[in-house]
């Protein structure tokens, strides 16, 4: 690969992450952090803030418009790619995934991991308590 396709490559992927206004994802601070114990202190607050970031591609309120990414309302207990309107990825599609507190804290951490090939652009929430944070919000905010 020619260095100016190497650097276009490069700028492209640091786009997309910026986009998310996430930095890559490095291994978990506490890996063995059960999520169930930490959404017992999370702070809602900052799971607000957190969703600050997601906003820009998923909308929360019932009926609500979907974006780049699908309107996570009522996706707790559902099985994933089921959210009518959006065009999922046949990896989604496929995963067999149903969307509970674990399967939500393991998307967040590495979407790519939890399931490889889909296309959601985002690389992941390394720490467990801002995952936790998270998902007590959006739970708050979709049921």
């Amino acid at each position: 690969m020619n260095s100016l396709k190497a650097l276009s490559l490069v700028i492209l992927a640091a786009l997309a992450l910026s986009a998310c206004g996430q930095k890559p994802a490095e291994p978990a601070v506490n890996a063995n952090a059960d999520v169930t114990t930490l959404l017992a202190s999370a702070d809602l607050k900052q799971g607000e803030r957190s969703f600050l970031q997601c906003r820009a591609c998923h909308s929360l309120n019932e009926g609500g418009i979907n974006k780049v990414g699908p309107n996570l309302y009522g996706v707790f207990d559902s099985p994933a790619g089921q959210m009518e309107g959006f065009n999922y990825s046949e990896a989604l599609l496929a995963s067999g995934v149903v969307w509970d507190v674990q399967t939500m804290d393991d998307w967040l951490a590495r979407p790519a991991e939890l399931i490889p090939q889909n296309r959601m652009v985002f690389v992941g929430i390394r720490d467990p308590q801002k995952r936790a944070n998270l998902i007590a919000y959006l739970q708050q905010q979709t049921q």
